[in-house]
């Protein structure tokens, strides 16, 4: 029986450090597309204020590890993207604005090693007129500024159990005050999906909509030879 017992043991550890040495092989290709509403009929719509008590816990819960951490971490071009027809039907739509198309390459980590990917489209003329993005309404805008909608924040790719895309953003329209006045105000946009890989996933916002495909790569590494 202790015999038998031993032997069990020694096959769990060894198939739990098969897995681990599995998750560290596998890198995933990620391209994001991240755009707006643009008619923005749903702005009115929403209750926005229960978003405050989520986006403190999903702070609360995610570490902040940057990009540097990964070895593998590369910002890829976008002429290879296999979200590239997607991308080019929304900038054809006027429903629709694109804010952000970015493609990257990753190892797959778990939710503590998990990487944040800064996302920030804030144009530099604003920001000049913007104080913090913590506050409910941001500055004042100049008359003569163009006046374009940004999305601030990071997203991250989860390797676990099951694979996972966390959403971490704020979103900034501008809108005129009761003085009349354009000033921004941030919506947030938080969520988390479990996703396949190799399938294109959709997070829905009122104002805004994310598209997101991880595809699975087997990273080349010394030990194998590869």
């Amino acid at each position: 029986m202790k015999r038998i017992f031993k032997y069990s043991l020694a096959l769990v550890l060894l198939l739990g450090a098969s897995s681990l040495s599995l998750a560290n092989e596998t890198g995933y290709e990620v391209e994001l597309i991240i755009f707006e509403n643009a008619n923005g009929r749903y702005l009115n719509s929403e209750d926005w204020s229960f978003n405050d008590k989520i986006e403190h816990k999903v702070n609360e819960a995610l570490p902040d590890n940057p990009i540097s951490n990964d070895k593998e971490f590369k910002e890829l071009d976008w002429n290879s993207a296999r979200l590239a027809k997607n991308l080019n039907h929304l900038l054809k739509n006027n429903n629709y604005k694109v804010l952000v198309h970015k493609r990257w390459k990753q190892t797959g980590l778990d939710r503590k090693e998990s990487l944040n990917i800064p996302i920030n489209t804030r144009p530099a003329e604003q920001a000049n007129n913007s104080s913090t993005e913590n506050a409910e309404i941001i500055g004042n805008i100049n008359p003569e500024t163009k006046l374009e909608s940004y999305i601030t924040g990071d997203v991250r790719l989860i390797m676990s159990r099951y694979l996972h895309f966390n959403v971490n953003l704020k979103f900034f329209k501008p809108l005129l005050n009761n003085n009349a006045e354009y000033e921004f105000k941030p919506f947030p946009v938080i969520s988390e999906r479990r996703m396949k890989s190799k399938e294109i996933h959709y997070i829905d916002h009122p104002l805004v909509g994310v598209v997101v495909l991880a595809t699975p790569y087997k990273i080349k590494t010394e030990e194998s030879g590869s």
